[in-house]
This record gives C-alpha cells, structure tokens and sequence, in this order.
C-alpha cells in the first residue's frame, strides 16, 4: 500500500469545476477519475480530456482520496501544467489607461486567496500580486475555493512585495493600502487614482509597517465600530468594486455585422 501524502502536490486540481476550468484554459496535462463514477459531468470532463489528447486514467476510490490528501475531489482530479505567470513589469507598463493592481500581503488562507482571486477577475484587475514567501500560493486549495477562477487570474510572484511596489510607483501607479487609522481616507467617498497599486493584509496581520511606509494613501472600510475588521476576501473585494466604479471598464467593441 501506498504511503499517504503529507500534502497534496501543487500541480494539481480536484473537483468538477476547477478541472471544468483546467481544461478550458490549456493547463491541464492529464486527468484521473473514479473508475466507477455515474456523474456525467465527470464522464463529459472524461471525453474532453480524451478528445484534447490527455493521459486519461480511471483510478480507485482509495487512490483518488490518498492523493488530494482526503479532499473533496467529486471523483475527478488533473494533473497541472506550469502555470503562467504575468509579467508585473510588461503589464504596468503596457497600461495606457485605468488600471487596477491587487497587492495580497501575507495572506496565508487558501479559501481567502481562492475567493480574492475570483473576485479579481470579475472586476478586471490586470495584476494580482503573491509573494514569494509569506503568503499563500497557488495549491489544489485554491483552485477549488475559486472554482478554478484561479486559472484566469493574472498572478505574479516577484521576489518581495516591497520591490514589486517600488516598480509600480516607478510606472506611475500610486500605492493605496487597506489600513484603519486616523489618517485613512473613507473608502467609499475616496479619489480613487487612474492607476492604483492596492495592498491587502491579512485579518489577522494587516498590511506590514514596510509597505504601509511605501504607501502614498491609506483606505478604510466604513464599519459598525463592533466589527473589528473584515475577511480580506470581503475587504479587497468591496474596494475594488469602489475603484471599478469611480473607473468602469469600457465596453467591448461593437462586432461588425457581415
């Protein structure tokens, strides 16, 4: 019998939707699935992945929950390419017109990484930033929290966020920390600028005393002063929002009739 993982591999995703999204967007390399499973929509992710010539193996019960560690994999895991990665420096400097950056400092939660992410790429935030260490990355974890949204989303890791801020500073971007304290600005009533570098902390944590010194404005969430703070998945989520609505996305080119 095989040993049980400690922890399930990183190029890996389990569930219906994360593997939908894996294989929808090119990342998945291969697919493994329970040997007697009835769901069709496992048997269709089955026929697409056959169909786009992928190593396709049914598996046991037993194998399938050895290896995603005893998550809930409805039957159906795929082995993963290396996953893109943006450019932080091409994508600030290919920005001609309103842009968002989505900063995430020490946020270490999968289940908030994955929501953060999904919400990112609903709003159209052209970079989210994780780094190196310090901070969740991009693990089967995440990718069933987005479901597999994750895949979409424009994830950069360079070597620390304090450089990665400097960069975008040179670029033209002005940083906005998520911060409570006196000299925040209300969030909803806030001059959001044209090219915004948001950073986002940890609940727990917050934003560290390096990048808040690196901040050109702190933002705050108005709230009941009995709630202490918010999920950062909620939080970063309501203030790109704020930005999207002070900057809203133009509207895709009409498509010529004939």
């Amino acid at each position: 019998m095989r040993p049980k993982p400690k922890a399930t591999p990183d190029d890996m995703a389990f569930g219906v939707n994360p593997c939908v999204m894996a294989l929808a967007t090119g990342v998945a390399r291969s697919l493994e699935y329970l040997e007697d499973t009835a769901n069709q929509r496992v048997l269709d992710l089955v026929d697409q992945a056959r169909k786009a010539q992928l190593s396709v193996q049914p598996v046991a019960l037993e194998r399938l929950d050895e290896l995603t560690g005893g998550g809930v994999h409805q039957g159906v895991l795929v082995r993963l390419r290396s996953l893109p990665e943006a450019d932080l420096r091409g994508v600030a400097r290919e920005a001609t017109g309103p842009s968002l950056i989505l900063l995430l400092d020490r946020v270490t939660d999968p289940q908030n990484l994955g929501a953060t992410l999904r919400t990112a790429v609903a709003v159209g935030v052209d970079a989210v930033v994780l780094p190196r260490r310090r901070g969740a990355q991009l693990t089967p974890g995440v990718h069933r929290a987005s479901a597999g949204v994750s895949f979409l989303a424009p994830v950069a890791s360079p070597q620390n966020l304090a450089q990665a801020v400097e960069l975008l500073k040179d670029a033209g971007y002005w940083v906005v920390a998520a911060e409570q304290g006196e000299d925040a600005f209300d969030a909803t009533a806030f001059d959001w600028p044209e090219k915004t570098a948001l950073i986002a902390g940890s609940e727990g944590e917050g934003v560290s005393q390096l990048l808040s010194k690196l901040s050109d404005f702190r933002v705050a969430l108005p709230m009941d002063p009995r709630v202490e703070s918010l999920n950062v998945a909620v939080a970063a989520g309501a203030l790109c929002y704020l930005w999207r609505r002070q900057w809203p996305a133009k509207p895709p080119a009409d498509i010529p009739n004939g």
